[in-house]
């Protein structure tokens, strides 16, 4: 009998059934337990049940039918336009759950825009032909989203008892529960950071990481649960210098190097590297030489020397910030120029032979000259307020000389993570309400400005010209010069240049180590292999971003602010 009963497709209840339930929800549990109901009516008043109602001789019996099938007939209607109600109420509650999460994570976006996001995602989602939707509301604050929808659902069978359309309401929340972030910026402010564009390779990196600041922080000012580090590197790092930040570094003794009276006058916070392998760990042991405090950033007087004519030339060296008075003529070895440091002969100005002469500093980049050259801005350690990192990234400037040392960068853009001395403003490792980032961006290669054009005249003398100092043969930078050879080689560039490139992976690899996720970026780069390397010191392919212009460096960090921000929300 119930599979003939389930054969009659064409009887009036399921053909009610039909027109009310679309396609979609026909293989549900619920339209099975609604089609069963419909077999059943559709069996209990098939043909001969009526004609046999018809032919009986007992008014009694008829009399209890009559009165009996009404309610049976409203109650099995009813149970038809309720499970309609139930099922676009689950409907509604799915389009408002996916509408809620997009906006809750739309953190930049204004009122008008979120309204938007609001409405496309819950008409993507809610069916045209389920109801009449008849309003949408939104409420939001810094930790909720709730949305709402009211539907008019058409009835079928409710219409006999005039009830024509049933009104169906769904609202959702969103807590927004951050989890907590840690994010260091690490930067490149190198001289060729001015060039590029328009506009200048500097001018987009604020624009996109501004971009970067405004997604993470949305309409919060100081939120919690998020702090954010900014990191400029050149070919050093200036830590600040501030008491604190003194306490981690070793001054000389028992003379400290001598500063310009004015101008250039004391320590700006730039550091030396520590030898290999400690310049890419993150470890700090009080008063240890090796692992302890860190050696001051001291670019040298590199003095100006006499020809015949007694003509002081200050352009052989890069950075002759003292100019002498009267003095010898050549040879020069028997009474060198003042350099300021005191492990040096005549290393005092005030003192020298050829003094009192004059200083010549220049602190405003982005050629700078002095004991500070081309130390960039400096750290700005962990912090939650928005206003501090924005201001401080409106002020980034390209620093000209000494050349590019992405390592020296990530190293303290991990240390500046780190829950451990010298930086202790990050959470401990491994929690699980807590995410750690660097986000690390270079415009060129690891290298050293060599000893090239005028510079060897500096060091090797050229022509008429007298070599002032042998080990001025570069530029000045956390390694000292070459010539000193920290680095494991002295004069080969090509040399150098790749010991800076396993440097920067080592540092890499350590940071993975501990669990923080890196992203990096290449912009407006073309050698191959230093995007290779970039690509490969991210924690995956999907977070290495290369960006040739300053579009597609924008669209970079807004992709990675997105992501960012994904990992904050739970709900």
């Amino acid at each position: 009998m119930m599979y003939e009963i389930m054969k009659r497709r064409t009887s009036p209840p399921l053909a009610i059934v039909y027109k009310f339930f679309p396609q979609h929800w026909r293989t549900t549990n619920a339209w099975c337990l609604l089609r069963s109901v419909q077999y059943y009516l559709a069996g209990v008043v098939n043909k001969k049940f009526i004609k046999e109602f018809v032919e009986t001789k007992s008014g009694v019996i008829a009399l209890i039918f009559a009165l009996a099938a009404i309610p049976l007939f409203l109650a099995a209607g009813a149970a038809i336009d309720f499970g309609r109600v139930y099922l676009i109420k689950s409907e509604l509650g799915e389009a408002l759950d996916k509408a809620a999460l997009a906006v809750a994570t739309s953190k930049t976006a204004s009122e008008d825009e979120l309204d938007e996001i609001f409405q496309n995602y819950f008409q993507a989602n809610f069916p045209e032909d389920l109801g009449e939707v008849v309003g949408l509301s939104r409420e939001q604050t810094d930790s909720t989203v709730i949305l709402s929808a009211t539907a008019l659902v058409e009835t079928a069978f409710l219409k006999i008892a005039t009830i024509d359309t049933i009104e169906v309401f769904g609202t959702t929340t969103v807590n927004i529960q951050t989890t907590g972030l840690e994010v260091a910026l690490v930067l490149d402010n190198t001289g060729s950071m001015q060039f590029g564009g328009p506009p200048a390779r500097i001018d987009s990196l604020k624009i996109a990481a501004e971009d970067l600041i405004d997604i993470l922080f949305g309409t919060q000012d100081n939120p919690d649960n998020l702090a954010v580090a900014l990191v400029p590197f050149v070919a050093t790092v200036n830590i600040g210098n501030d008491d604190f930040r003194r306490q981690l570094i070793r001054f000389p003794e028992p003379q400290d190097n001598l500063y310009p009276p004015t101008g250039d006058s004391e320590w700006k916070g730039c550091v030396e590297a520590r030898e290999s392998p400690n310049d890419v760990d993150d470890i700090f042991v009080e008063g240890d030489d090796i692992r302890g405090e860190w050696t001051p950033y001291y670019w040298e007087n590199e003095p100006s020397f006499r020809i015949s004519n007694f003509n002081v030339n200050n352009t052989v060296c890069i950075n002759t910030w003292w100019n002498e008075s009267v003095g010898p003529v050549l040879p020069r070895e028997d009474r060198p120029g003042p350099t300021g440091r005191p492990e040096d002969d005549f290393f005092d100005f005030s003192t020298h032979p050829n003094g009192p002469g004059s200083f010549n500093t220049d602190t405003v980049p982005k050629a700078t000259r002095g004991p500070n050259k081309a130390c960039p801005d400096p750290i700005i350690p962990l912090t939650n307020n928005k206003a501090t990192l924005l201001t401080a990234i409106s002020e980034m400037e390209p620093w000209e000389g000494n050349g590019t040392m992405a390592h020296l960068g990530a190293a303290w853009g991990w240390r500046v993570l780190s829950p451990e001395a010298p930086f202790q403003e990050g959470l401990p490792y491994g929690r699980s309400d807590n995410n750690k980032a660097i986000i690390i961006l270079t415009d060129g290669q690891n290298l050293i400005t060599p000893s090239t054009n005028f510079l060897s005249a500096c060091s090797q003398g050229q022509g008429s010209f007298t070599a002032v100092n042998a080990r001025y043969d570069s530029h000045y930078t956390a390694y000292g010069y070459t010539s000193q050879n920290r680095l494991g080689f002295d004069h080969s560039e090509a040399a150098i240049n790749a010991e800076l490139d396993q440097r920067l992976a080592d540092v890499c690899t350590n940071i993975k180590a501990r669990g923080i996720t890196i992203y990096t970026i290449t912009f407006d780069l073309d050698d191959e292999s230093t995007k290779t390397l970039f690509e490969e010191c991210a924690t995956d392919a999907t977070k290495y971003f290369n960006s040739p212009d300053g579009e597609t460096l924008q669209a970079s960090f807004q992709a990675i602010g997105a992501e960012l921000s994904n990992l904050r929300i739970s709900n």
